[in-house]
């Protein structure tokens, strides 16, 4: 599987990872270090097949845009799901830049336009227990916070890694 993502700035990436390595030390979960090379990102499109004329496009895409600011307010869970998501403002820059992404490679429909709502995942597969403690820790560690979307990345996703393809800067 791969996926076009927006990589934060180095201060926004390391206020997520610390709380990642809390919910780790506390036995929480360990689900963003599952996998090899998971940074934290905002997710515009998946798809089960490359196309290398991808790499060029998302390069002409980023140049067109600037580093967008992004602010957190907002944490929860999508119904019925087992995981524990941050969710940006939506911002017409955010949602502009989604669109031009999705309409580089088709995606799921899950990252369709109109489906698709902005979310950083903190962590996945959670049981209730879990997910309660992941929410406690989260009301306890974070407040309202602003970060910078500043880099656009396509990479590739296996069982055990995240391959990063290409990052470009916006």
């Amino acid at each position: 599987m791969y996926a076009i993502v927006g990589y934060f700035d180095e201060v926004t990436e390391s206020k997520i990872v610390k709380l990642w390595e809390e919910l780790r030390d506390t036995a929480i979960t360990d689900y963003p270090y599952r996998r090899k090379g998971h940074r934290p990102h905002l997710t515009f499109s998946s798809f089960t097949e490359f196309n290398p004329d991808l790499l060029q496009e998302i390069e002409r895409l980023t140049n067109l845009y600037e580093a967008i600011t992004i602010r957190f307010r907002l944490f929860g869970s999508f119904m019925k799901s087992d995981s524990f998501l941050l969710l940006p403002d939506p911002s017409s820059m955010l949602t502009d830049l989604h669109q031009e992404i999705y309409s580089l490679q088709a995606a799921s429909s899950l990252y369709a336009p109109e489906h698709w709502i902005p979310h950083m995942t903190v962590a996945n597969h959670l049981n209730p227990d879990q997910q309660a403690a992941v929410q406690h820790l989260a009301k306890q560690r974070l407040d309202p916070f602003s970060g910078t979307l500043s880099k656009i990345a396509l990479i590739q996703i296996t069982e055990h890694a995240v391959i990063e393809l290409q990052i470009s800067t916006i």
